[in-house]
């Protein structure tokens, strides 16, 4: 009965992401049978032991800078934002970077990340000397085929124009963990293996808001990477938001970048309502990237989930600070601007 129980939560995850709007333009989409035919939990569970991956450790400092930069274009803005948070000297010669960016669907831009955008941080990462640079991401349930996705968005041509590997992992090794401190994640959950051979995680997300969970930044963007199985679990859980925040135990990304060319202010994560901030946000830390992603949003005008309401408070953003993924108030950041008012940015912080 325990896991009848389980299943049919399960299957009402499924009916929780249709009822939200998350199918294009209302079209029938289809599972693999591979993918899902084995989907029962009892397998899962006894499945926990078999393999597991070595978590990194997550490295908070007291102080997080973010840089916010709005330049002639889109470009100079990613390079402008990464340099005022210390560039990208972490990297070096014969070092392997992955670069993630937001390919939850087939739609262009702020429905999945700007191209511009993640070329300029390939190239960026490229003169730093990286000697494998990986570009991936896993699409959303109803997107089944990620690479199908990143050819319709453009990501595709980027990496294969810069010579750079191009991951779809709907149907690459995954591992099972689970960290100590992800109590809604009673099982754990499954990760790509390929981030064993992974030095360093550059997080590309875009902000834009989710019809869902409220927001989606550079916390909700290592949703990519878990198996989309363990996604359906998480949509099932009334808990979804905590588990965002948890399922972040996993990564230990050393640079986010928050792509604000274009931001939903409503709707998402697919489609919505859309301005053109066309800035670009930077930082270290997850927290204070997304916190200042919700202050832009609240400049702009956004959904009454965010835009008067303390996002110290929301689920997301509280069990992050709990779990130790990064800052733990608004007096921890520090704004970097260029060609923006970062007084109107810290207002908001709070």
């Amino acid at each position: 009965m325990k896991n009848n129980k389980k299943i049919l939560n399960l299957g009402l995850g499924v009916a929780f992401l249709i009822s939200q709007g998350l199918l294009k333009n209302g079209k029938e989409f289809s599972f693999k049978n591979e993918d899902f035919s084995r989907f029962d939990i009892q397998r899962i569970v006894q499945n926990l032991s078999l393999e597991t991956a070595e978590l990194t450790n997550q490295k908070v400092s007291e102080i997080a800078p973010v840089g916010i930069a709005k330049e002639r274009d889109i470009r100079q803005s990613v390079r402008v934002a990464v340099n005022m948070v210390g560039g990208l000297n972490f990297i070096k010669p014969q070092d392997t970077v992955l670069i993630k960016p937001n390919v939850n669907s087939d739609d262009p831009y702020p429905g999945t990340t700007n191209p511009q955008v993640l070329e300029e941080v390939i190239l960026m990462v490229k003169e730093r000397g990286a000697k494998r640079i990986i570009v991936a991401d896993c699409s959303g349930v109803p997107w089944p085929n990620t690479m199908r996705n990143m050819e319709k968005v453009g990501i595709a041509e980027v990496a294969k124009r810069l010579k750079v590997e191009l991951y779809a992992l709907d149907n690459m090794e995954w591992v099972w963990v689970k960290p100590e401190k992800a109590k809604y994640w009673s099982n754990g959950f499954r990760i790509p293996k390929i981030l064993k051979e992974v030095d360093h995680i550059i997080n590309v997300a875009v902000v834009k808001t989710h019809s869902i969970t409220d927001f989606t930044m550079s916390l909700k963007n290592f949703v990519g990477f878990i198996h989309r199985q363990d996604r359906m679990v998480m949509h099932s859980s009334r808990y979804i938001k905590e588990m965002i925040a948890e399922l972040n135990l996993a990564f230990s990304p050393a640079l986010n970048i928050l792509d604000a060319s274009k931001v939903f202010v409503s709707g998402g994560p697919a489609r919505g309502e859309v301005r053109e901030p066309m800035m670009i946000i930077a930082s270290p830390d997850r927290i204070a990237c997304d916190m200042v992603g919700l202050s832009l949003l609240k400049i702009l005008g956004t959904t009454p989930a965010i835009q008067d309401k303390n996002m110290w408070d929301h689920p997301q953003i509280k069990r992050a600070v709990e779990v130790g993924l990064g800052i733990k108030g608004p007096e921890n950041i520090l704004i970097k601007g260029s060609n923006v008012d970062t007084e109107k940015f810290e207002k908001r912080l709070k």
